[in-house]
């Protein structure tokens, strides 16, 4: 025994729960899940160990619930989710029905392993945003859904982004929906992907659904290997509608600039731009 207590073992730890605390708790509700570096970021810890130091007070009293996200190499990263005392005080403030907050949690809870680390690439995508956005105040980030949040209607099927958001940029609103691919879908899944979105835009869905006449669908890629692949067979059957960029510049550094590729075109564009 070395005398290290377990991260996933409350322990006696007396607090008193302040502000930032609840900050926490609504971010952790808001994201489903954050990593312990994701939420240093979000409210400006001064150093990772007092951040991990308030995060295992409110482990330790109920108020957040952890999960392993696993790894090949290294130590597993550990994921935060609203716990089971945090429910009160999330619909006290939110107005949210706790029942629905009950039932979010026990959806979270069920998420399979191998489903995580895609939850954290949405929320990668969403806080280099937000981030970026922080110093350039033309730029807002007016609203943010995810998945199930969001289904998107055609007439005889549903299907599902990974995510739905609008913003404004210099008094002109904008919305997007947002794909992280993992290279896990076949060709021919994918090219059904496409194909749903172009009907569901250029048949008037959106525009009934959201009030909307145009979007964007950013697809963000682990590799530029993949990024060409799919780039090619969205090239099939459009050049419009689709931004594609790979994940490692998908950063608050990057994420604003010339990252973007479209079908058809080999320059390099931002989503600021027209």
């Amino acid at each position: 025994m070395n005398g290290k207590r377990s991260p996933f073992k409350r322990a006696k730890n007396l607090m008193v729960l302040q502000e930032r605390d609840k900050k926490i708790l609504a971010l952790c509700h808001d994201y489903h899940f954050l990593s312990l570096n994701q939420i240093r970021l979000l409210l400006d810890f001064g150093s990772q160990t007092r951040a991990n130091t308030r995060l295992r007070k409110l482990f330790d009293n109920g108020y957040l619930s952890r999960r392993f996200l696993p790894v090949v190499q290294g130590r597993a990263n550990i994921l935060c989710f609203l716990g089971s005392k945090g429910v009160e005080l999330i619909s006290e403030k939110s107005g949210i029905d706790p029942l629905k907050i009950k039932q979010k949690r026990k959806q979270l809870l069920e998420i399979k392993n191998l489903s995580l680390p895609h939850y954290l690439l949405i929320n990668e995508f969403r806080l280099a945003f937000f981030l970026a956005s922080r110093n350039k105040p033309e730029i807002i980030l007016k609203s943010w859904k995810t998945q199930k949040e969001i289904p998107l209607r055609l007439e005889e099927r549903e299907f599902y982004p990974d995510a739905y958001f609008v913003y404004s940029y210099r008094n002109k609103f904008y919305s997007a929906f947002l794909e992280i691919d993992r290279s896990t879908e076949t060709n021919k899944r994918f090219q059904g992907k496409v194909e749903n979105y172009l009907k569901y835009g250029l048949d008037g869905y959106y525009r009934r659904q959201f009030g909307f006449q145009f979007f964007r669908v950013l697809v963000v890629c682990q590799t530029q290997a993949r990024l060409r692949s799919l780039k090619k067979l969205i090239g099939q059957k459009t050049d419009k509608v689709f931004w594609l960029a790979v994940q490692g510049d998908i950063s608050p550094e990057k994420i604003l600039g010339k990252i973007w590729q479209r079908p058809a075109n080999d320059s390099l564009f931002s989503f600021l731009e027209d």
